[in-house]
């Protein structure tokens, strides 16, 4: 891989991280009240 298709393939990976991170917090701020994902009781397990 040349250095420019790296500096794309790097750039690709953080926004694709971006994406993840931001529809997470949208997805649990706007969930209903007395509702829980399993994924937060894991992140909960684990801290």
């Amino acid at each position: 891989m040349t250095k420019k298709e790296k500096i794309i393939t790097i750039c690709l990976m953080i926004s694709m991280i971006l994406v993840i991170i931001s529809s997470l917090f949208t997805i649990i701020t706007n969930k209903p009240e007395g509702y829980s994902f399993n994924i937060e009781k894991l992140y909960a397990k684990i801290l």
